[in-house]
């Protein structure tokens, strides 16, 4: 048995495509959203090696990691008199990643309860985006109809609804599966106590939003199935962790 946890650092980004232009009309033309969460991971698992000198091993583990922090991408307004100008959105952000994960062990050297060696597997689960509130020079970027500054959260979960009334079939989906690949190097320093050093690389590009049409709109050249999207994801997530081993 083991236990694993500590420091994780991610990089990560939101794109806005669209399939017909015209749809960059319908959620307002951005650029592409970058950030960096900060936060920690465990992990909680069984591992087995191999062999007469067994340095080949696998383990098998349930994991959790949560964490925020900021964000900015532009957005396309127009002024009071109707001028298009590109305003900077912040924007609160944050990410949970939980599930199960298998990793092969290698160990290149031993010497008695120490060793050093490599890892290399894949971690599978659900990936949820916890887009908070967001100013643009201090004023709130999402509010609803009422007026009452919300979340992103929020905001897009009442405009896909709204959408699903406006000829579109509206998907707010801010969990999806995600699957990630896990490389490391791992160090014993005894029995019991470890330290790993690694990267998630994820493989998947998270459905936020999707807008699909569900009808012609011949005036402006838009058929039934165009859509516009927004996809969220962490380009690479770094990690280090303190290891328990029982």
């Amino acid at each position: 048995m083991f236990f694993a946890g500590g420091f994780q650092y991610s990089n990560f980004s939101g794109t806005q495509k669209a399939s017909n232009p015209v749809l960059y009309q319908v959620l307002g033309q951005s650029s592409g959203l970058n950030g960096n969460l900060f936060g920690a991971d465990i992990q909680f698992g069984y591992k087995q090696f191999f062999g007469k000198k067994k340095r080949f091993g696998l383990r098998y583990y349930a994991f959790f990691s949560g964490q925020g922090g900021p964000a900015s991408f532009k957005q396309a307004l127009e002024d009071e008199h109707g001028n298009s100008f590109w305003a900077t959105t912040k924007q609160q952000a944050a990410n949970l990643f939980y599930g199960v994960g298998i990793d092969a062990l290698f160990n290149f050297y031993e010497k008695k309860d120490t060793t050093f060696g490599v890892l290399a597997g894949v971690m599978v689960g659900g990936s949820s985006w916890l887009m908070g509130k967001g100013s643009i020079d201090g004023q709130c970027a999402w509010s609803k109809d009422n007026g009452q500054c919300t979340s992103m959260n929020s905001y897009f979960q009442e405009r896909a609804q709204f959408f699903n009334t406006e000829g579109f079939k509206g998907k707010f989906t801010p969990t999806h599966v995600q699957v990630l690949i896990n490389l490391g190097l791992r160090a014993n320093f005894t029995k019991h106590q470890g330290f790993e050093l690694g990267v998630h690389i994820p493989t998947i590009n998270d459905p936020y939003l999707t807008l699909t049409r569900t009808e012609d709109y011949a005036e402006l050249g838009v058929k039934k199935g165009d859509a516009i999207a927004i996809r969220f994801r962490r380009n690479i997530a770094i990690y280090a962790n303190y290891v328990i081993n029982f």
